[in-house]
């Protein structure tokens, strides 16, 4: 009985690892350089040097890609959620996670892109808010578990705390064009650790 009679599929060739890379890589650039109008499949596949067919079978639609590779630098820059035993630990690791987000990583240029696109497109506004809120929630868990050990007032809003950590880096880094170093981090988490002491 052949494949097709019994309905099994074989397996096909893996995916290389490289051309996704470079794909995302390649979306990335034209996106902080073009904006979300600006970018096609047709120049993601010129630049990464595949073929339409190959990111396409990756990717269903234009959507699809931005926001994978969004998470490719925010997965890359930001790291493992930290649980270093202490809130204060937790907190200095997610605040350093996000200024090399902003600072020293792509996103710094393809954030601002981001926020302007997703007023234009609600299928990228819906995936962009997606993407935040699953983001949002790592840095939540990271809080809750402050104030499940006593660390914070139990009366605390968690989104709060998280905000008040990430807003000042955002403004400071994206509005400002401020260059921030680690000490600015810990000075900003020794703030919002005060406000909210037990």
């Amino acid at each position: 009985m052949t494949d097709t009679e019994t309905g099994a599929r074989r397996p096909g060739r893996p995916r290389s690892l490289a051309v996704d890379a470079s794909i995302l890589e390649a979306a990335t650039e034209l996106f902080t350089e073009l904006g979300y109008d600006g970018l096609c499949v047709e120049g993601v596949a010129a630049r990464a040097g595949v073929s339409k067919a190959t990111i396409y079978r990756r990717y269903s639609s234009k959507v699809e890609l931005v926001i994978e590779a969004a998470s490719m630098i925010g997965r890359s820059a930001k790291g493992p959620i930290p649980d270093t035993g202490s809130l204060r630990g937790d907190l200095a690791v997610l605040g350093a996670g996000y200024r090399r987000l902003l600072q020293d990583s792509e996103a710094g240029r393809a954030i601002p892109a981001m926020i302007v696109a997703r007023h234009r497109d609600p299928e990228l506004a819906a995936a962009y808010r997606s993407f935040i809120a699953e983001r949002r929630g790592e840095a939540a868990g990271v809080v809750a578990r402050g104030i499940a050990r006593g660390e914070i007032r139990a009366d605390a809003d968690v989104q709060l705390v998280v905000d008040l950590v990430a807003g000042p880096l955002f403004y400071r880094i994206l509005v400002n064009g401020d260059e921030l170093d680690t000490g600015y981090v810990d000075g900003l988490v020794d703030a919002v650790l005060r406000a909210f002491a037990a």
